[in-house]
Formats: C-alpha cells, structure tokens, sequence
C-alpha cells in the first residue's frame, strides 16, 4: 500500500507543508502523482482551489513526467481579466505547469506524474485516483474551527467518502518534524473490528519506513478492554516494530496527550461515516482534526460507508 501518492495541491500557502508530508511518506520507493485542478472559471495559480464549490465537468488532463513535458488536449476554461489585461488560456494553463514544476524539482529521484485537470477539485481528485490506481491522497485541510466544516460537504470529505481510499489531511499550522517519519499513533477500539481497519494501510507503510507503531486504547473503567496482545501479534508478523497503550479518560484528550508525549509523526484512525455506527464515536475523529497539529491519516472502514 502507498506506493502510489496522488499529493492534491490547491494553489494556497498550505500546499508546502503537504509537499512535504508526501515526500516523507514516500520515502522507499514510492511514487507521487501531482494534481492542480484549475475551476471551470478561470482563476490565477495561487487562489485556493479545493475548497471552491463547483460544476463538475469532464474536463483536460495534462500528464509529464517532469512538468516540462506535460501537455493538454481539450479546452481550457474561458479567458479572466487580470491586472494587465484578458489573460489567454495557455495562459491559465502555464501556470499551472510552472506551478507543478517548482515541486516537481524538489522530488528528485522519486517518480510520478504532473497531471492538471478542470472542473470540480473533488471530482478531479477522484477521477485521477481511479486513473492511475492510488493507494493514498494527500491533501491539505483548511478547516480547523470545528469538524462541521470538514464533514459537510468540503472537498476532502467528498474524497473520503466516494473514493474509500486513505487520505492523509495535512492541517494548518502543522508543528515542525524530522525528516523521516518514525512513530504512528492508532487509536483502536476493542470490540470494533472496524477501527482496526487503518491497519491495513499503516503495517506496510511502517516496514516500508522502518516506522513504529503505537496502539492506543481507550477503555472504559467499569468494562475494560481485552488487551491489545492479538492486534500486535499481527503487526510483528509483518515486520513492523510495534507498543500497546491503555489509558482511561476522554478518548479525544488522551489521543492528543499521547501523540504529544511520545512525539508521533502520525495519528491514523477510521474516520467516521456520514450515516451508522463509528467506533469511536464521531466527536473523537472531530476533536483530534481539530486540534492536532500533526498529520492524520483517516480512511472510513467500506462496511460503514453508504453511498
């Protein structure tokens, strides 16, 4: 899993610090795919794209493998005025390429494709995903007043939820971190096979990285948890170096608490469905993208998603 990383850039200040999440998480071997969505109203490259609501259309998809070798069929969309004039379409369209290309240079060694599409940012995302075969999105999350704003109806929760992939949300005012990634913090929930569902995308990336992982549970005093020994197991089956944690108190603090005590790189954890049961309940999942100030990586488990 991962080895092909589809980093969503949407022309703001934040696309740095996922550039950089997706080259730490591609470090081994996998590729990334770039992705600048230009709306089918023109906008300069620079105007936060993935937050704009927008007419889905099937539009130009621009593929390079360097960005100086992209290209695009079809039409982009139609001329806007700007400071020194109507801006033409290969206009609108070149800055995207340069966009694409300055990010592209900094991935030297790691392969993929700078891929430029128009129309709505979520149903780009996805129809690139389904493209090329994606294991993992990365994109960056504007939101961070309040989970409501990332459930209903922004462009990452629409990935979330149509595409069933993993999405690794980068948030704003993300805390400086090593190179190399080296802790992952789950949250599990004994008796909820589906929070364990994450796990399938956190084991190899952690052999691949030569990672740790750190399960936590949260139990309840009254009804404690089994124990975490069988989840373990089943990570050092596959090569992953791998600590159990089981505290008591509020699930959201106690996440929180401990990725900032034992210096995770990474929270991953099943994120909630629009309808049905979570395993954490939702305010967990809304707490923990609210205020962390590290990557996270969310994945809804398929037997709680309804389209």
């Amino acid at each position: 899993m991962s080895n092909r990383i589809l980093l969503a850039l949407d022309g703001s200040a934040m696309d740095a610090a996922a550039f950089e999440e997706a080259r730490r998480i591609a470090c081994g071997g996998a590729e990334i795919h770039l992705l600048h969505v230009v709306p089918s109203r023109a906008v300069p490259v620079g105007t936060p794209l993935m937050g704009m609501t927008d007419t889905a259309q099937e539009g130009p998809l621009a593929v390079g493998g360097t960005g100086a070798e992209a290209h695009v069929t079809g039409a982009f969309p139609s001329s806007a005025r700007g400071d020194d004039g109507w801006q033409d379409e290969p206009r609108i369209y070149d800055q995207a390429v340069r966009y694409l290309e300055e990010y592209r240079r900094r991935l030297r060694g790691v392969s993929g494709q700078d891929l430029i599409r128009t129309g709505a940012p979520a149903e780009a995302i996805l129809a690139v995903a389904l493209t090329f075969n994606i294991d993992l999105i990365v994109m960056s999350t504007h939101a961070r007043t309040g989970f409501a704003r990332w459930l209903m109806g922004s462009v990452s929760d629409v990935v979330l939820r149509r595409s069933q992939l993993p999405v690794l949300l980068v948030p704003k005012d993300i805390r400086p971190r090593p190179e190399r990634l080296r802790r992952i913090l789950v949250p599990l929930t004994t008796g909820a096979p589906e929070s364990r569902a994450i796990l399938s995308v956190v084991k190899p990336l952690a052999v691949r990285l030569n990672a740790e992982i750190y399960l936590i549970e949260v139990v309840d005093p009254i009804h404690p948890g089994v124990g975490l020994e069988s989840v373990g197991r089943d990570i050092a089956s596959s090569g992953a170096a791998w600590h159990s944690l089981t505290v008591h108190g509020d699930p959201t603090e106690e996440v929180l608490r401990h990725a900032k005590r034992h210096n995770v790189d990474l929270v991953a954890m099943s994120a909630p469905a629009r309808k049905g049961h979570h395993p954490f309940g939702r305010s967990v999942p809304e707490g923990v993208l609210a205020r962390i100030d590290l990557p996270i990586l969310l994945q809804i488990p398929v037997i709680h998603e309804k389209r």
